[in-house]
């Protein structure tokens, strides 16, 4: 088995794991707000110091709850399709695709011949036209799409790309 590295996520994929663990916080704060708020809402003086109705105190807490369950749930699946690093087999035609775990990394054996297509994507985006002081990102990407799987692999193009003439052929 010769395997040749096609790509590395290197520091972009420092970032993606960033937010991976900062969705686990998120999800933990927002938890604990939830239990607090379905507890005690309405008892502060400025609420009133009476505490609300069950139901209103429930429902806040959802919501409340939700946004770290959203956070940390869209962190888990783009971690899934993000791609850390791609190796090629030579001998076999397989791919060797790790994709990123809250902790850690899942290696995915992929047949090259079931990779059904890729799409590039220039992720621009600029709006310091509207406001000179706001905020510009070019952030390039490709979508892999690969027989079997629901939704496609995500390639950051930022991360370093070792045999340009493999990644092409993604």
């Amino acid at each position: 088995m010769s395997r040749i590295p096609v790509f590395r996520a290197a520091g972009q994929l420092v970032k993606v794991r960033f937010l991976m663990l900062l969705s686990l916080f998120s999800l933990i704060g927002a938890t604990v707000g939830g239990v607090s708020i379905a507890r005690n809402y309405g008892l502060a003086p400025g609420d009133g110091g009476v505490l609300k109705p069950l139901p209103q105190r429930i429902a806040l807490a959802a919501v409340v709850s939700s946004l770290g369950v959203a956070f940390a749930g869209g962190m888990w699946l783009y971690g899934k399709l993000y791609v850390a690093s791609i190796d090629y087999d030579d001998r076999e035609q397989k791919l060797y695709l790790n994709t990123v775990e809250f902790f850690g990394t899942k290696q995915h054996v992929i047949e090259f011949s079931n990779i059904l297509g890729s799409n590039e994507h220039e992720g621009k985006l600029d709006l310091t036209d509207f406001n000179p002081s706001s905020i510009s990102v070019n952030a390039p990407w490709k979508s892999v799409h690969k027989t079997g799987w629901k939704f496609p692999l995500i390639i950051d193009r930022q991360g370093e790309i070792i045999n340009q003439e493999l990644f092409e052929k993604l």
